[in-house]
């Protein structure tokens, strides 16, 4: 469909038998950017009339105890096909507050060059990207994070968000985390310098990936990749500054087949009174869950 004014449109599409009864309708908001071709995922449910259709989940090999599924209405968010993301979208982190879902994820543009990118929702199913442009940008040239900047672990703490995000000059190179924050969500300050560097071994590249705050100590859990190898570390601190890496690092490490070269990306939660762990695989095909009374020392459950 060419030509089409930009603007938040509703887009309706009904699928028609010969006797043109609808079988099948779905319903979308979408964004049209001037200059761009914007892609749309839609999916058509049954109407109730005529043929319908039944979803299949197969599991293959070895039967895996699971209570969740994905969303049958997935991908929640998409590209929206402008400068930041043409090469697509990835890795949100996501903060629930006065009954409103904050989203923070990064942008592929043309180059690999990434960005951070925002977006809200009032049901964490649908959302709306307020604005069109970075929330957070690359460095200048010359600066440790010029290349790439992810969100990492995003809190709220006394009023004001903080953002561990990793960062890197160069892909194949060294990568770091920093801090960005900001009173809003929308409008960011860096912090110079990072505030943990990558180092040799497992943690030549790092990445944050989950923050708690429990008895006024930051627990920062974060990945090292130094590949083909994944592994999660933790580092604390009492400012939300200056950290200070765990003893016992790296706190999981791959030791089930399914893990295949290593763990990375955990999202840890205090609940039940105990750190609860989701985790995945470095081939990004399965997800683990672990558990801990103090945050640094892990169970695996591979019941």
């Amino acid at each position: 469909m060419d030509e089409i004014p930009a603007g938040i449109w509703h887009l309706k599409v009904d699928a028609k038998d010969d006797e043109g009864i609808i079988l099948y309708t779905g319903e979308i908001e979408v964004e049209i950017f001037a200059g761009f071709v914007t892609q749309v995922n839609l999916t058509l449910y049954p109407t109730g009339e005529g043929t319908g259709s039944i979803y299949i989940y197969v599991t293959w090999g070895i039967h895996i105890n699971s209570n969740w599924i994905d969303f049958i209405s997935n991908p929640v968010l998409i590209s929206s096909n402008n400068y930041y993301d043409q090469r697509g979208i990835a890795q949100p982190e996501i903060i629930y507050e006065n009954n409103h879902f904050k989203m923070w994820y990064y942008g592929e543009e043309g180059a690999g060059v990434k960005y951070v990118l925002y977006a809200e929702s009032n049901d964490g199913i649908s959302w709306d990207k307020p604005i069109n442009e970075p929330v957070l940008s690359p460095g200048h040239q010359g600066s440790w994070d010029s290349w790439a900047v992810h969100p990492g672990a995003i809190l709220k703490d006394g009023g004001i968000y903080k953002m561990y995000y990793s960062g890197w000059a160069e892909t194949y190179g060294q990568w770091d985390i920093g801090l960005a924050t900001s009173i809003d969500g929308i409008n960011w300050e860096k912090f110079p310098q990072p505030i943990l560097y990558g180092t040799s071994g497992w943690e030549f590249q790092i990445g944050a990936s989950s923050i708690i705050k429990y008895n006024e100590v930051y627990y920062l859990y974060y990945y090292g990749r130094n590949l083909p190898n994944y592994n999660i570390g933790l580092a604390t601190s009492t400012d939300g500054l200056h950290w200070e890496r765990f003893s016992g690092n790296p706190i999981l490490t791959n030791t089930e087949s399914w893990e295949a070269n290593g763990v990375y990306y955990a999202t840890v939660v205090r609940e039940d009174n105990q750190f609860k762990m989701i985790y995945m695989n470095s081939s990004g095909t399965g997800f683990g869950f672990a558990y801990s009374s103090d945050g640094m020392n892990w169970t695996k459950d591979i019941s």
